[in-house]
């Protein structure tokens, strides 16, 4: 005697609520439920923490992605921190002018001089820099530079500074610290 399909649906049905029911009622359902769910979770963060979800994020146009904007209404820097950074940048200039005097004229004019790799800012294009260069940014000593020449040489050129996260010895923290000192590519 076969059955017939609806027969078979009821049967089915009422072997999966027996086992259901049963399962409702047992005292281990709360802390299955519970480890399914932080089973979920640690899957969530090490999806996160892999760096593939900041590729599914979209990406903002340019070659420099420094600290974020900051609006009108931020805290000034206190009066003592502004004289300091001003002192420092009229001491900056005056060595700038004083390099400038003892240069030769027709070397600055050159058209076809190489761009540095140091802005006048301080800030290093990843690009164009060399080991020295590199040296210069912070946490960032003669082994690291030479991973980051390396890595730039395999990849042809960095599109982004988080390429530099393939570095090994940078982590999201140290691109953080490095992010508002780097560029890409020449302004």
């Amino acid at each position: 005697m076969e059955l017939s399909v609806e027969e078979k649906q009821v049967g089915a049905r009422a072997f999966f609520g027996s086992i259901a029911a049963r399962l409702r009622g047992s005292a281990w359902m709360p802390l299955a439920g519970k480890a399914a769910l932080a089973a979920l979770g640690f899957l969530a963060l090490a999806f996160v923490g892999s760096g593939a979800a900041a590729d599914l994020m979209p990406r903002r146009v340019g070659a420099y992605l420094g600290p974020p904007a900051t609006s009108a209404s931020a805290a000034a820097p206190p009066p003592a921190a502004t004289a300091s950074a001003e002192a420092d940048a009229g001491a900056r200039a005056h060595a700038e002018a004083d390099a400038g005097a003892t240069a030769d004229a027709g070397a600055a004019a050159d058209a076809g001089a190489p761009i540095a790799a140091v802005t006048p800012d301080g800030r290093v294009i990843l690009n164009l820099a060399t080991e020295e260069d590199l040296r210069k940014l912070p946490g960032v000593g003669a082994t690291k530079a030479k991973a980051i020449l390396a890595l730039r040489a395999k990849l042809g050129r960095f599109k982004r500074p988080e390429d530099l996260l393939r570095v090994k010895g940078i982590g999201r923290k140290s691109l953080a610290r490095l992010r508002p000192k780097l560029l890409i590519d020449p302004p």
